[in-house]
Order: C-alpha cells, then structure tokens, then sequence
C-alpha cells in the first residue's frame, strides 16, 4: 500500500516553515473545553503556529494561512480578541493584552495572508525547532500580568 499523502495542514505541523514575521504570547482559545490559555505565537509566511511555551521546539498546531483572513472579534465575551478565519471553513480566536497588539497582530496575519496567495504542493518535511524560542521579533518574551494561566489543559485544538 503506498504511504498515505499529508495534507497541507499536516505537513505545516509536522514543521514549521516560512520566514518568521512575528512572535509573542496570545491567549487561545480552546476548540474543545473552550478555555483560553496562554501560548507562544509564531507568525510565519506559511501559518500561525503555537507553542504551549516560548521554549517548546514543536507546535501544538497551525494555522494555514492560505486562503485566511483576521478581524477582529466583538462577540467575544473578552476584550482584544481577533479571529482568523481559514479556507477550511475554521476559526481561530485569539486574545491580545491591548486593542493596539490586536491591531498589529491582524494587520500582520493579514499581510502574511497576501503574500501566501497559492497553496504550496503537499510535501512531508523534517521537523524544525521554534525559532522563537531563541530571540524575540516584535513579541514579547513573557505572557503579560493578565495573560499569566495555568497551562494544564493540552486540548487546543
């Protein structure tokens, strides 16, 4: 039987690709007990990954960027939430510590989504390490005071 193709998606997640174009920590909120947690964000010219620590070398997801876009979230019940929305059919919302990080952060997914114009080919790829976890670019190294939780809970999704 011949080895089962990944999808784009997959093959995002199994390592991280693209020029890094911003980090920091977000708040994520969970698909499946739909808490929000602190994680560590890499913005690359191929997707959005998220680490649960700024030191972790593999993500816990992706978010494609192809076909994506970001706006802002006023029916959030917190404040400062922007969704990214996929070509999936997905949506991703994410917390910012103040309206002006929000605004930044969609204007960067949305400029990174521009430039992801065309879906790359499916490919299977070596995993790489989070290229975050070395130096900081536009982020900030620590959660802030009101991003600060407990991470127990793995089930990003």
């Amino acid at each position: 039987m011949p080895p089962r193709k990944r999808s784009y998606t997959q093959s995002l997640l199994t390592s991280q690709q693209g020029e890094v174009l911003k980090v920091g920590f977000l708040r994520k909120k969970g698909h499946f007990r739909k808490n929000w947690l602190d994680r560590w964000f890499v913005l690359t010219t191929e997707g959005l990954y998220y680490y649960k620590n700024r030191s972790d070398t593999r993500p816990l997801g992706v978010i494609p960027l192809f076909g994506s876009s970001a706006k802002e979230d006023t029916l959030q019940k917190h404040q400062n939430v922007l969704t990214c929305y996929t070509a999936e059919g997905k949506d991703y919302p994410v917390e910012a510590s103040t309206r002006d990080e929000m605004l930044v952060w969609i204007q960067a997914l949305e400029d990174a989504a521009k430039k992801r114009t065309e879906r790359p080919a499916d490919s299977v790829a070596n995993p790489s390490v989070n290229p975050g976890s070395a130096s900081s670019k536009d982020g900030d190294d620590q959660p802030s005071q009101k991003h600060r939780a407990d991470d127990d809970d793995d089930s990003d999704g």
